[in-house]
């Protein structure tokens, strides 16, 4: 009888354990989020004189497509641009790894403007083009890692099922993803008449508002095409930041309406790329 009754109760404790360790599991993703939360409530409430102590430097990464790209050429811009979902999880983790926090737009303008002391090491994850890969490889991937990214969205693509669609960009919403505007129809700014060109940003920019019932303050520029005119048309729409591809990080001295963007590749390494 003993015997019996030693295995019942050894089991009963394996049972335990097991429970223990799953539900462990099951809390990792919550918890990394949490800890997330709470760097960035600390940061929020750090008085304005700890701004000189943390990073005025804020990069921010910028994706096209989540695929593979060994049917195009390594030169070809769809292969430049593409990102394949191995290699968008490995850079992620690194991210996550290395002590970085994904920051909004918005954030990093007052944190370059000085306005908001951020996370010890912020950076801004964007996305361009309403790619549908962005939201079926990369979105579940950011959800993973508690992340936010800002999805730079084209208006009149919004209802076309060949790329992510309004029922998709609520969720996303739902997740703490963060939406702004990449023009109505994805045309060179620089080439537009001064009336198009107004119409580009600020129909964009409403519609946005209007759908997502949140401010919109950033555009990418298509094509990172801009120049002076452009910039003052942004500005005089109502947005606060404008992003450019240029590969270094942003900095306090830089023009709120050029920033730069960092265009992410299979082969970027980021402890090469990232203060």
């Amino acid at each position: 009888m003993m015997p019996v009754m030693r295995r019942l109760s050894l089991l009963f404790f394996l049972l335990i354990g097991f429970a223990g360790i799953v539900s462990v599991s099951a809390k990792t993703v919550q918890e990394r989020r949490a800890e997330r939360l709470l760097r960035l409530q600390a940061a929020v409430q750090s008085p304005a004189s700890s701004v000189s102590s943390v990073s005025s430097r804020v990069p921010i990464l910028v994706y096209h497509h989540i695929r593979t790209s060994s049917q195009w050429g390594a030169d070809t811009w769809s292969a430049k641009m593409s990102v394949s979902p191995a290699a968008f999880a490995a850079q992620m983790q690194w991210i996550e790894d290395h002590g970085y926090t994904p920051v909004t737009m918005d954030d990093a303008a007052a944190i370059l403007k000085g306005e908001y002391a951020g996370p010890a090491k912020p950076l801004v994850i964007t996305f361009d083009d309403d790619n549908r890969t962005a939201y079926t490889e990369a979105f579940p991937i950011l959800k993973e890692h508690g992340f936010t990214a800002v999805f730079y969205l084209v208006t009149n693509r919004l209802d076309n099922k060949s790329f992510i669609v309004r029922s998709e960009v609520q969720e996303m919403l739902t997740a703490g993803m963060d939406i702004q505007s990449h023009t109505v129809t994805h045309s060179t700014l620089t080439y537009l008449s001064a009336q198009k060109l107004a119409w580009e940003l600020t129909e964009s920019k409403r519609l946005l508002e209007e759908f997502t019932g949140k401010p919109v303050r950033s555009v990418a520029y298509p094509s990172t095409a801009h120049n002076k005119t452009v910039r003052d048309a942004a500005k005089a729409a109502g947005y606060v930041t404008g992003t450019i591809m240029d590969p270094r990080a942003s900095t306090a001295k830089d023009d709120l309406f050029k920033l730069p963007r960092i265009m992410m590749r299979d082969d970027t390494k980021l402890a090469k790329v990232l203060p």
